[in-house]
């Protein structure tokens, strides 16, 4: 039995926020699979990037529409959501990205339960090979990499209980509106890429949580707006990365792995470089650099600053940091196979 605007009794509302630019190809399936979800949403906003395909044009019943007056990009677009939106836990999800029976119950149910969480991550498969993972977290290596957890293995070598991780992939998360509100809600500094992975380090500094769902299952198309290793794509991977570690990593880890630190963005350039994309690499080592000295104001700016808090967060984060390198072994080992 469903309570008040759709959803189970006692249980918070939850809002949907779909970030959509130029998603005509995607965006009917992902809002076709939210309405179909039981309980429903209690609100579903589309927050349009100024997209140019009409892909916002003709939305179902029951959809909101949010329409921005350029490309802010995806942080701007979900913050502009969660301004527009009230309920108590909120689902942001990019247009290519398809809700399956059942998983926003899972992940609300998953939230509810443990008050000490502030996301809950979904587990994200590939559209174009349901039977292979895409992402069931993201996460943080101890060289400050950042990884899609799980990637590439087959859904039944995936992990079949929930555990902690990072964050979720911010395409498709379940957040805790209180706990955004705590850590500053998403930085729009970044455009596009790493803002999931700025406000998951946030979140674990403010003393929130993440943990997986695997009941809670996207199908994931990838790159549905800019592509897959295109340039953009690539330019701001590699712009943002200094940026969000040097806003976020707590203090006694940049010192204890201070050459990680000046070295994770270089070698994502490298690789990036050799997928066929230097010069966008490149370029967007050069930009990442411009934004160090707003990446420093944002970090003096966090809340618990101090060095007792800097030490807890550093406590917090390593055996995410190991939990990082755990996956990253599993990858490049069924990789290899």
């Amino acid at each position: 039995m469903s309570g008040p605007a759709g959803r189970l009794p006692g249980m918070p509302a939850t809002a949907v926020i779909v970030v959509n630019y130029n998603g005509r190809e995607h965006l009917g399936r992902c809002l076709a699979s939210v309405l179909a979800q039981q309980p429903p949403p209690s609100q579903v906003v589309v927050v349009d990037n100024a997209s140019r395909d009409g892909s916002a044009d003709a939305l179902p019943a029951g959809v909101e529409l949010l329409r921005l007056p350029g490309n802010r990009g995806f942080a701007a677009a979900a913050n502009a959501g969660l301004a527009r939106t009230s309920a108590a836990f909120v689902l942001t999800l990019n247009p290519d990205a398809e809700l399956l029976p059942g998983c926003l119950a899972a992940a609300a149910a998953a939230l509810d339960a443990d008050a000490t969480l502030g996301s809950v991550a979904p587990r994200v498969l590939c559209a174009a090979a349901p039977g292979r993972i895409d992402a069931t977290g993201i996460g943080l290596t101890s060289s400050f990499g950042q990884i899609n957890c799980e990637h590439d293995l087959p859904e039944e070598q995936a992990a079949s209980q929930p555990r902690a991780v990072l964050g979720p992939l911010g395409g498709a998360a379940l957040w805790r509106r209180q706990a955004l509100a705590e850590a500053g809600g998403f930085c729009e500094s970044y455009f596009l890429y790493w803002e999931d992975l700025d406000l998951a380090l946030r979140l674990d500094r403010a003393g929130y949580g993440c943990r997986t769902e695997p009941r809670a299952r996207v199908l994931h198309a990838g790159g549905g707006s800019i592509g897959r290793h295109s340039p953009a794509n690539v330019f701001y991977m590699v712009r943002n990365h200094w940026a969000c570690l040097l806003t976020c990593l707590p203090a006694p880890l940049m010192r204890r792995r201070w050459w990680a630190l000046a070295l994770a963005p270089l070698r994502a350039a490298a690789l990036y470089a050799g997928r066929g994309n230097p010069l966008s690499a490149l370029w967007g080592l050069l930009c990442g650099l411009t934004l160090l000295p707003g990446a420093w104001r944002r970090r003096r700016a966090l809340p618990g600053s101090g060095r007792s808090a800097e030490e807890r967060a550093a406590n917090r984060l390593q055996p995410l940091l190991a939990a990082a390198d755990a996956d990253r072994l599993v990858m490049r080992a069924h990789a290899g196979s």
